[in-house]
């Protein structure tokens, strides 16, 4: 199996950070897989946690950074794996088989491997499983992948580069239309990650959205008129979820 490089950045989160790392650890999976954590200068206890750690994680600093995108872009440059996953700190495994479900995928040497996550609400109540297969057409109109967890060929960074840290929620969503649309990609229906819908993405929707249409106006096949009619078309499906309490 290939070599696996996971990153997790984190702020202030140990707990979340403990049960991530705890779900890592009971992973089945017989791979060659490095653990990176990139802390922001965390004052919750955070160090003490890494630190007992230490000896189970290939590479942990807690250092100021200038956001999630700058974290990401620290660990690439250190990320020694044929392929790289950004697992959030309160996010963590469905079950103990779920990195061997994805690396088992991995046979055809594909540049993207994605799967579902399961998302719910800050009280623990289940919302609904999301994340859709790679599609190129598809990706520019809106985000259809579930980011987390997502594994990537890690030569792609050398390729189309790293994220663009003037972003602050959607640098993930900016790198992916970069990608090319002949992209090799597989998929399974499995979920991989639980997630909660606390994070910033879920509670700043309006920042989302612009930074979403600023991400697709600077595809030149997009532009600003489209990348404003999918802004107006991603709002009106996100009022729809929240009338039915999915989001």
């Amino acid at each position: 199996m290939p070599k696996l490089s996971l990153i997790i950045a984190t702020f202030n989160d140990a707990i979340g950070l403990a049960r991530c790392l705890d779900s890592i650890e009971q992973q089945t999976v017989r791979a060659d897989c490095e653990v990176l954590v990139f802390d922001n200068a965390s004052s919750d206890g955070t160090v003490e946690l890494l630190q007992g750690w230490s000896d189970r994680l290939t590479y942990w600093e807690s250092e100021r950074d200038r956001g999630i995108y700058h974290a990401w872009n620290k660990a690439i440059a250190r990320a020694s794996g044929d392929y790289v996953a950004f697992v959030g700190a309160d996010d963590y495994y469905a079950s103990p088989t779920a990195l061997q479900q994805l690396l088992e995928l991995t046979v055809g040497q594909p540049d993207l491997v994605s799967g579902r996550n399961a998302y719910y609400s800050p009280e623990g109540k289940f919302l609904r499983t999301w994340g859709y297969a790679w599609d190129w057409q598809r990706m520019r109109e809106s985000m259809i992948l579930s980011h987390p967890g997502l594994l990537m060929r890690r030569s792609l960074f050398d390729r189309i580069g790293l994220f663009d840290e003037r972003f602050r929620i959607c640098g993930d969503y900016d790198w992916l239309l970069r990608l090319p649309p002949d992209l090799k990609a597989v998929h399974t229906n499995q979920v991989i990650l639980c997630l909660s819908m606390g994070g910033l993405s879920n509670t700043r929707i309006s920042r989302v959205f612009a930074e979403t249409f600023q991400a697709q106006r600077r595809q030149p096949d997009l532009g600003r008129w489209r990348s404003g009619v999918y802004w107006l078309i991603n709002w009106l499906k996100f009022g729809r979820r929240k009338l039915i309490g999915l989001a």
